[in-house]
């Protein structure tokens, strides 16, 4: 299990990183850097939460197993939709729609 873990770990992570690279780099710096701390941090924080949960359910401790998908998942959620929003995947967009019925 452990070895699907960490090949879907490598998936997800380069697949995020195809996904966020036409997009970050059309701002400026300032914020190029922390689309890409928030994508590090978010992938930190997700992997090392589904690591501790495994750990944790394999021995058999359901309280720290509990504790650590609501922990570590809502962190994670939390960093993923900050993410989401600063590459404008959520926001309002405004769509001018100019198409007028003539009769």
């Amino acid at each position: 299990m452990s070895i699907v873990l960490i090949f879907l770990f490598g998936i997800l992570f380069l697949a995020g990183i195809l996904c966020i690279k036409p997009r970050a780099t059309k701002d400026v710096m300032w914020k190029t850097v922390l689309v890409w701390a928030l994508y590090g941090v978010g992938n930190t924080v997700l992997w090392m939460g589904v690591s501790f949960v495994y750990i944790n359910t394999s021995v058999g401790h359901a309280k720290a197993t509990s504790t650590a998908i609501f922990l570590f998942g809502g962190i994670a959620v939390v960093v993923a939709v900050i993410l989401a929003r600063m590459l404008g995947f959520i926001g309002n967009k405004k769509v001018n729609d100019n198409k007028s019925v003539q009769a």
